[in-house]
């Protein structure tokens, strides 16, 4: 099941700035999603695509001066977003590109050792600020071993793939999210919490049909939409 979550960005007006007014690796605690829609349906990303364009008309997307996707590094997703989208933001979730380095320091250091989380750490930080290169240049390094060969590789290629989505340093600089937290969460209120209960079975159409349902629950959209349901004529 493929989701979509519509939403604005603003500043956390209570957050107080750590002392040392570093940003902590991983972590956007000044800023939070409002105003959120949700939008689910199991399709092929060229008629997802349909959907994409009309919940964004739907929501004026294409009538902002600046719209800003924050999504994984599946290729058909920034296909559709180039194709609707071709001047937006286009940021690679964080989390998803430093999933990358931990089979990495693994495979050359094994797990949880002093050197696997000193070489991690470093890592993370370089991903945080956008040094990408720098990044690559150390994943590189370790990639003249060759237990950590095939982990060094499938990074590298998605890094190099996706630096220009990656610039982090400035998307926060700028107030963008680099976690694409709120559309994960939509994957779980949706699907995880409501699909996937213990002893639940579905047919396609009835697990779009309940999925679809609990997104407008979760958008407050659900009123709205009874409203409209208990105008429509009845069947003769």
């Amino acid at each position: 099941m493929k989701n979509i979550a519509w939403y604005q960005v603003e500043k956390v007006g209570s957050y107080e700035q750590r002392r040392h007014h570093a940003s902590i690796v991983g972590e956007q605690n000044d800023l939070q999603a409002r105003n959120i829609t949700y939008h689910c349906d199991i399709q092929p990303p060229d008629q997802f695509g349909d959907l994409f364009w009309a919940t964004a008309c739907q929501r004026n997307a294409d009538l902002f001066e600046e719209v800003v996707f924050v999504c994984d590094g599946a290729v058909w997703i920034w296909k559709l977003i180039e194709r609707h989208f071709p001047h937006a933001v286009q940021i690679v979730d964080w989390y998803h590109a430093s999933e990358y380095l931990p089979p990495i320091a693994e495979a050359a250091f094994g797990h949880d050792t002093p050197d696997y989380h000193a070489w991690l750490d470093q890592a993370r930080s370089l991903l945080w600020e956008g040094q990408i290169d720098d990044l690559i240049h150390d994943c590189q390094i370790l990639g003249a071993m060759p237990m950590a060969q095939k982990a060094v590789y499938h990074a590298v290629s998605y890094f190099t793939h996706n630096q220009k989505r990656m610039d982090y340093a400035r998307f926060r600089q700028q107030g963008y999210f680099i976690g694409s937290g709120t559309v994960e969460s939509a994957g779980k209120q949706i699907a995880g919490l409501r699909l996937k209960r213990a002893g639940a079975r579905w047919t396609e159409t009835g697990a779009v049909a309940t999925a679809k349902a609990r997104a407008a629950w979760l958008s407050d959209q659900w009123d709205d939409l009874a409203l409209r349901r208990a105008a429509l004529p009845l069947a003769v």
